[in-house]
């Protein structure tokens, strides 16, 4: 049950929660949430006819193992955004501010608007609804590993996580948003100094981008897969080599920045308990969640190519890496190995990074980085994230 004692919610009957987006995690979220009797559940939906007014949640098995009830589902946000205590965002980062925008204005005062996961600017594109009396929270991972089964209707439940890491801006009600989100998903929801440990979670922002560069950087026109390789089941030294290069340079960061408590961002070799590549290709490799994950690609005529508008590309590289790369710059942080994963990235998508060999192409300029936002030394990081 939520925690009636110790949030703004406590004399409500009913609170009302608003899932934004409806693939995986928002299909899962809407079978946890709606699963509850005390809560209402909405969905913001480009295609709300597609969708029952139930999502089943199943097991691998195909077994039913709970439902959820959708009492409102809506391509208008007037109609599911008005009256929502709390919004939940589940769509991609490069595609967050274009739906933000269009709920901005319904966004009544002291909503709480959160974020799973919370990372790829999203502080700078919503913190001025905080600055009007609402609360912006962030997830630091997914709460569990899910794919839709039949959009609309079915999710899979491939394993929930024991717990999650939360930060809200303003920090000070992080705690009390942690005690509300416990109730609503029935795991442990842990507090983070400030929201820059959401923002640096090197999660998929250096996990599918250094694996991405390793698959595919020999890639020209003339080469072609066989068959569709498994993003995690086939992962290899090279990839964990490089993974470890650009976590090291995150690292260094954390450690530049000695004036904000950034101890929730883990090193991935400490986060997958392995310190040696071939340890951690090992551990990759059989994580059971990551079963039957396949890398983004595309049929052609004579096999198979990278599918580069996937949302691992259109994502993790210019709304994840990019912006570690432009706090690591701000503070003065060199990158070779960043670098050399971004330079290929470029080179691919035809994007504009870099400039006589510095992080200023014009391809930047609508990113949320921390120096297009005014952040321009460590002073300005640390009292943004206080």
């Amino acid at each position: 049950m939520i925690n009636e004692k110790q949030n703004q919610f406590s004399k409500s009957k009913q609170l009302n929660v608003c899932i934004v987006g409806g693939g995986n995690i928002g299909s899962l979220l809407l079978g946890d949430i709606g699963s509850k009797s005390n809560v209402s559940v909405r969905l913001f939906t480009s295609s709300p006819e597609k969708w029952n007014d139930v999502i089943d949640v199943c097991s691998i098995d195909n077994s039913v193992k709970y439902s959820g009830k959708i009492d409102l589902i809506s391509n208008k946000p007037q109609e599911v955004i008005g009256d929502a205590d709390i919004i939940l965002f589940t769509v991609p980062s490069n595609i967050f501010l274009s739906i933000f925008l269009k709920i901005k204005p319904f966004i009544k005062p002291k909503t709480w608007v959160g974020v799973m996961p919370g990372n790829g600017g999203i502080e700078f594109y919503a913190k001025e609804i905080a600055e009007t009396g609402c609360t912006l929270f962030g997830f630091q991972r997914v709460h569990g590993i899910s794919r839709v089964k039949e959009y609309g209707k079915s999710v899979y439940d491939l394993g929930k996580k024991r717990e999650v890491h939360i930060a809200a801006i303003p920090s000070e009600r992080t705690t009390e948003v942690c005690s509300v989100m416990e109730g609503l998903l029935d795991l442990a929801c842990n507090p983070l100094p400030n929201y820059l440990n959401i923002t640096l979670t090197p999660s998929n922002p250096i996990l599918h981008t250094t694996r991405l560069f390793s698959l595919f950087h020999d890639y020209h026109g003339d080469l072609y897969w066989d068959r569709i390789i498994d993003f995690y089941e086939e992962w290899t030294d090279e990839s964990s080599q490089m993974l470890i290069a650009c976590d090291e340079e995150l690292q260094k960061l954390c450690s530049k920045l000695k004036g904000l408590d950034l101890t929730g961002v883990k090193s991935l070799k400490e986060h997958y308990e392995s310190n040696t590549p071939e340890m951690l290709t090992d551990k990759i490799s059989n994580i059971p969640a990551f079963k039957g994950i396949k890398s983004p690609m595309l049929k052609a005529e004579r096999g198979y190519i990278p599918d580069f508008q996937s949302r691992y590309f259109l994502e993790d590289f210019p709304y994840g890496l990019c912006i570690i790369k432009g706090f690591c710059d701000v503070v003065g942080i060199d990158t070779p190995a960043i670098n050399k994963v971004l330079l290929w990235y470029e080179k691919i998508a035809g994007v504009s990074y870099y400039r006589d060999g510095e992080f200023n192409g014009v391809d930047l300029v609508d990113l949320p980085l921390p120096q297009n936002y005014g952040l321009k030394s460590i002073e300005d990081i640390i009292k943004y994230y206080m």
